[in-house]
C-alpha cells in the first residue's frame, strides 16, 4: 500500500485533533465526530493498493496549431482595449490545450517561411512556451506574406503524423490519391490561426487536399475590418516602434492591418472546418464546443491491460464520509425542527 498525502501529515494531524476537540454532546454524536475525523485523515493520505490490472486512459487526439506569425498579427485591434492580436492568440492557445488535456500538440508557424517549431508532444508546456515567443519578423526582414506559405509544411506534417504514402511524391499535385494510411488511428485536429491578410500579391490557393488529412478543427480569425496599427521590433533596438511607411505620394503614413475574412472563410471551406471570428476570449468557447461535437467517435478510449499498477481506494472512504455528512445534516435539521 502506498500513500500520497495532499496536505502534509503533521498539519492534517493537527486539523483532525482540532475537529475531535470540538466534542459533541451525546455518545453517538461524539463517535460520529471521531469517525469523520479519521476518514478525513485517511482520505488525505490518498491510499493506493497494488493491482495487476490497471485502467489506462488513452487520448487519440492530435492537435496541430498553425499560427500566423507575420507582423500583421501584432496589430492592436483585439477586444475593447485594442490589445494585440498575438497576445489574444497566446491566451486562446492555452485555453485550447486545457480543454484538450491529454492530447498531443504540435506547432507550425509561418511568416515569410513555414516552420515546424514543435513536433507533436504531450508536453503542452513546451508548445505554450514556444507560442509565448512569437513576435513576428523584424521590421527589416518582413516581406510580403501569404497564407499559401503554410500549405506545403502543413500537408507534410499531417501526412507524416498518420504515416500516409502517396502514389505520387509530387506535393504540388492535388489530384493524387491516398494509397495507404498506416500507424495509429488518431483524430487529427487543426486550429488555423490568422488574420487572413495576404500582402504578397498572391491569390489564396486551394486547401482542399488538406481536408483529406483533417478530421476536425477550426479557422480562428483575429482582427477587425477597421484594422489596427502595429508596433514592431527593429534590428537596431530591443524595443518596438510604430510601423510606418511612405505611400505612393511619398507621404509618411502609419501602416494599418485589417482582417481579411474572405480568405479565412475560403480556407475554412476548403479544409471543411468552421470559421470563427475572434473578437474576445469568450468567442473561443463556441469554437471549442463545435470541434468537440464534431469528433464522431468520442474523445477518449478507455481500455484495461495487464500490468503492475496502483489502485486508489480513497474514493471509497470519501463515499462513506459523504454518507455520514448527509446523516449529520438530516439529524441536526430534525433536532432544530423539534426545538422550534
Amino acid at each position: 500500500m502506498t500513500i500520497s498525502p495532499v496536505i502534509p501529515i503533521p498539519l492534517m494531524v493537527i486539523i483532525c485533533i482540532a475537529l475531535i476537540a470540538l466534542k459533541r454532546k451525546g455518545a453517538w454524536n461524539f463517535t460520529r465526530q471521531i469517525i469523520i475525523s479519521v476518514l478525513i485523515f485517511a482520505i488525505n493520505l490518498r491510499l493506493a493498493i497494488p493491482t495487476d490490472t490497471v485502467t489506462v486512459v488513452k487520448n487519440d487526439i492530435d492537435v496541430l496549431f498553425v499560427v500566423d506569425n507575420t507582423i500583421s498579427m501584432l496589430a492592436e485591434d483585439y477586444g475593447s482595449d485594442d490589445d494585440r492580436r498575438m497576445d489574444a492568440v497566446r491566451e486562446d492557445v492555452e485555453t485550447i490545450m486545457n480543454e484538450f488535456e491529454g492530447a498531443r500538440f504540435g506547432l507550425l508557424t509561418f511568416d515569410d517561411t513555414a516552420n515546424y517549431v514543435i513536433p507533436y508532444t504531450s508536453e503542452s508546456s513546451i508548445v505554450l512556451s514556444a507560442v509565448q515567443t512569437l513576435e513576428g519578423r523584424l521590421k527589416e526582414y518582413a516581406g510580403g506574406t501569404s497564407l499559401n506559405i503554410s500549405y506545403d509544411a502543413m500537408k507534410q506534417v499531417l501526412e507524416n503524423n498518420i504515416g500516409l504514402t502517396d502514389d505520387d511524391d509530387d506535393d504540388d499535385d492535388d489530384d493524387d490519391d491516398i494509397d495507404e494510411i498506416s500507424g495509429e488511428n488518431r483524430v487529427q485536429v487543426v486550429f488555423y490561426i490568422s488574420d487572413g491578410e495576404i500582402t504578397s500579391g498572391d491569390r489564396l490557393r486551394s486547401f482542399e487536399r488538406i481536408s483529406e488529412l483533417v478530421d476536425t478543427g477550426a479557422v480562428l480569425g483575429y482582427g477587425t475590418s477597421a484594422g489596427g496599427q502595429m508596433h514592431v521590433r527593429n534590428y537596431d533596438s530591443d524595443g518596438y516602434e510604430l510601423l510606418q511607411y511612405y505611400d505612393n505620394n511619398f507621404n509618411y503614413v502609419t501602416a494599418i492591418s485589417k482582417i481579411d475574412e474572405d480568405n479565412l472563410k475560403d480556407l475554412a471551406a476548403d479544409i471543411n472546418i468552421p470559421y470563427f471570428h475572434m473578437t474576445n476570449h469568450s468567442d473561443l468557447s463556441t469554437a471549442i464546443e463545435a470541434v468537440k461535437l464534431s469528433i464522431s467517435q468520442g474523445d477518449f478510449n478507455r481500455e484495461k491491460k495487464s500490468g503492475e499498477g496502483q489502485l486508489e481506494i480513497y474514493y471509497i472512504l470519501a463515499g462513506v464520509l459523504a454518507g455520514l455528512l448527509i446523516y449529520d445534516m438530516i439529524y441536526y435539521r430534525k433536532r432544530l425542527g423539534q426545538e422550534r
